[in-house]
């Protein structure tokens, strides 16, 4: 078993995973918002990989005795982990917002599709009724 990281070391990590954690939530934050919906994909896996590093990062530094943490390093990690609480509310909230308009939107066209497709169902529009056929006026060449 390997000896925990020495409590400065490992907040030092913390504060480095929180800060890019935070820049990539604000960025697909900001996709988001702007509707760029296909360039959130390649986030993702950035914001994986970071979330796994900070948990681990997050165990070294709860095994290295948070209590002891004093000072500067403790004032980092507070605000970091301020600024990390609140880029993740914001992006839970702008996905939640995004999703749901997303969700409008596809059922909206769902409904025109479907609508449409209600009046195309035959040779005719809906509105003409079979029956005896009307004739307005005719001619006939008798010519022949």
């Amino acid at each position: 078993m390997t000896e925990p990281k020495p409590i400065y070391l490992a907040t030092a990590d913390l504060v480095t995973l929180a800060d890019a954690l935070v820049a990539v939530l604000e960025r697909e934050t900001a996709l988001v918002r702007a509707m760029q919906i296909a360039e959130i994909a390649p986030l993702q896996a950035e914001k994986s990989q970071l979330t796994q590093r900070f948990k681990k990062a997050l165990a070294a530094f709860e095994a290295a005795d948070p209590a002891t943490l004093a000072g500067s390093a403790r004032t980092r990690w507070l605000a970091a982990g301020q600024r990390l609480a609140a880029a993740a509310m914001a992006n839970e909230r702008a996905l939640r917002v995004g999703r749901a308009a997303t969700e409008r939107l596809v059922a909206a066209i769902v409904t025109a599709v479907r609508q449409s497709r209600r009046h195309s169902a035959g040779y005719a529009p809906r509105r003409a009724a079979l029956g005896e056929p009307s004739v307005a006026g005719l001619a006939i060449d008798h010519r022949l």
